[in-house]
């Protein structure tokens, strides 16, 4: 079995869940950039990539630069980019690709890269092509001030980095828009978070199931079977099994799933016992969400059942947060479900469950909601 290292590209909505994403899905990461890390692993763990939520792209044979104080030119990268590009870039046509984080880098251009590279390696064996080349160089001038309007730690030290685009790698992950399904309401999941929290759910290894006990129209169930992934689906809403259903079959996932109408506190009396579940589910909030403790006991008895389900299972959801949440690390004080984290960390915990993260995201100005992630308390 082979074992590869590359470097991740992230989505610029929110660097914090992009690596949470990483960390789950391939185990130790580096963090070189707000958006970029490095994971070196075998073939196999690095396949699921391809199904991940937040990576922009892939790059591999990478080099990198850490730039600090010094000034460095469009000459001076390519010069470099050619020294590696005579031990890592195939022989055949090439095209440069440039790209800015932040504030980039040493005020250099991304045309003025592309064009001093694209000169200094252009030769009869490797041509330059545009339009259909045979491998890409990605340069990113990775620098300071990026922003996504959430809190972030993550150093951001000015680096270029540069390597080969993976082709293999099918691109930014956007999914099917809600309201092409034929079951459709509008409080419907985003694709893209209910990916997001699926691949979140890899963080002790693939699940053998993924469990959503508050299905509503099936966007969780739906990622999870567009990604091979065997699932179980459940609401105490007919209406809402009846268009799971119909959007699963219309969603043709290559995962086998099951769609029952149960309470979300009997799920393991409707499944049974299971080794290796993963739980990912949007609870129902009260009318002022993050203010009232409406939906409370449905949430906690989801996590009783879910742990009588799955001994060893993982829990990932989305709870309603002050939207204090987004300005800083995560308090003990803050209001979650209409109470102090640090209790209701403590209920989840007495639930038979153990947070392992919670970060933030933003929904609207009056109003975040905290990803957690949970394992087993014991």
């Amino acid at each position: 079995m082979g074992t590869r290292s590359l470097v991740l590209l992230g989505s610029g909505w929110h660097p914090p869940l992009f690596r949470e994403e990483c960390r789950a899905l391939l185990g130790p990461i580096e963090t070189l950039h707000p958006r970029l890390t490095f994971v070196t692993q075998s073939d196999s763990v690095l396949e699921r990539i391809s199904g991940a939520s937040l990576v922009d792209d892939v790059i591999h044979s990478t080099s990198r630069l850490w730039v600090y104080e010094r000034e460095v030119s469009a000459v001076d990268i390519a010069t470099y980019i050619d020294e590696w590009a005579e031990s890592f870039l195939p022989a055949g046509s090439f095209a440069v690709r440039a790209r800015k984080l932040g504030t980039g880098v040493c005020d250099l251009s991304r045309r003025e890269i592309e064009s001093e590279v694209g000169a200094k390696i252009s030769s009869n064996q490797r041509p330059v092509d545009l339009e259909n080349p045979d491998s890409e160089i990605v340069v990113i001038l990775a620098g300071p001030g990026e922003s996504s309007g959430h809190w972030d730690d993550a150093q951001q030290n000015p680096l270029i980095l540069w390597g080969i685009r993976d082709q293999s790698f099918p691109g930014t992950y956007v999914g099917t828009s809600p309201t092409e399904r034929p079951f459709f309401k509008p409080v419907t999941m985003d694709p893209r978070l209910a990916r997001l929290m699926v691949s979140l759910s890899f963080s002790r290894g693939p699940p053998s199931v993924v469990v959503d006990p508050f299905c509503g129209t099936g966007g969780i169930a739906i990622e999870a079977s567009i990604l091979g992934l065997e699932t179980f689906a459940s609401d105490l809403d007919s209406r809402m099994v009846e268009g799971t259903i119909v959007n699963l079959d219309w969603a043709k996932g290559e995962g086998s799933y099951r769609v029952e109408r149960c309470s979300a506190d009997g799920i393991h009396e409707v499944w049974g016992n299971l080794e290796g579940c993963s739980f990912v589910f949007d609870p129902p909030y009260g009318r002022n969400a993050w203010t009232s403790e409406d939906g409370l006991d449905v949430f906690l008895g989801a996590l009783s059942s879910a742990r009588k389900m799955s001994q060893d299972g993982t829990v990932c959801t989305m709870l309603p947060a002050n939207p204090d949440a987004l300005e800083g690390p995560v308090s003990d004080q803050l209001q979650v479900m209409g109470m102090d984290w640090d209790d209701l960390k403590g209920r989840i915990m007495e639930s038979g469950w153990n947070v392992r993260s919670a970060i933030p995201v933003r929904v609207h100005k009056s109003l975040s909601r905290l990803v957690v992630l949970c394992h087993p308390s014991d």
